[in-house]
This record gives C-alpha cells, structure tokens and sequence, in this order.
C-alpha cells in the first residue's frame, strides 16, 4: 500500500456485513482501531504480547471519509501512519483497501493520557524517536 509502511490485514467477518449486505459503516471504525493497535504494538511498544502494556493513550477525535462499500470474501488492508506529533498527541493517517482499491480514508487524533491523575501528558522522546525511526522525519 503506498505510503503506509504499517499495514494490517482483516479478515471480513459475516457478522460485519449488514442488511444492504455489505460491511456496515460502524465496523470499518473497527477496523481502524485493530490497524491503530497494530500499529502501536509493533512500532511504539514492540511487543508480541497479548497483552498491551500500559499505554495510556485516548483516542479524542476521528474521522472517516468512505469512498466504496466492503463485500464479504473481500481482502482487507488497513494502512496506518503518524504524521504529526503534537506536544501530547499525534495525527493518525489511515487508508482501508479491498482487493487494492481504496475503500475509505481516516484521520485521527490521539491523546496521551494518564489516567490516574486524569490529564493528559506529554508525548514521550522514547515514542517520539521510534516513530520516527518507522515513518521517517515526522512534523
């Protein structure tokens, strides 16, 4: 997918697919938020785990531009990117495709939050740094 180097597989499920038979506008924010995770497992807090570490982070707003609807059996890619990084959050870029061809477009902003004093922090050098290792110079 080009300009995404993080891409997420999806497996269409029958239960996506609505009444007008196919996927219902609701799941493709699902969709999103896995690609999001994804992204956020393997680039920030690299792990494999099953369980996320403590990542305090707040999805605060999104969007989502649909272009084309999803049929099941369909293949799914969610691309996702960070193209900004504010002082305590970030621009998440995403573009769904089936079968190659653009299907939706997403932008999100993501918070980084404590949740024990309820605030929101500071993005870290450390995620500052691997992002940019993964995406390159990031604004």
């Amino acid at each position: 997918m080009e300009g995404f180097r993080h891409v997420t597989p999806i497996a269409v499920r029958f239960r996506d697919i609505d009444a007008m038979g196919h996927v219902n506008n609701a799941v493709f924010f699902t969709y999103l938020e896995t690609a999001r995770v994804e992204y956020m497992r393997s680039v920030v807090f690299r792990t494999q785990s099953r369980e996320l570490p403590e990542a305090g982070l707040i999805l605060a707003k999104i969007s989502c531009d649909f272009k084309t609807p999803i049929f099941y059996g369909q293949p799914v890619e969610v691309g996702t990117r960070v193209t900004q990084i504010r002082n305590s959050s970030f621009l998440v870029e995403q573009r769904i495709e089936a079968d190659g061809q653009l299907v939706a477009l997403s932008e999100a902003v993501v918070v980084r939050y404590d949740y024990e004093a309820g605030v929101s922090v500071r993005v870290s050098d450390e995620f500052r740094t691997r992002v940019e290792v993964f995406e390159g110079e990031v604004a």
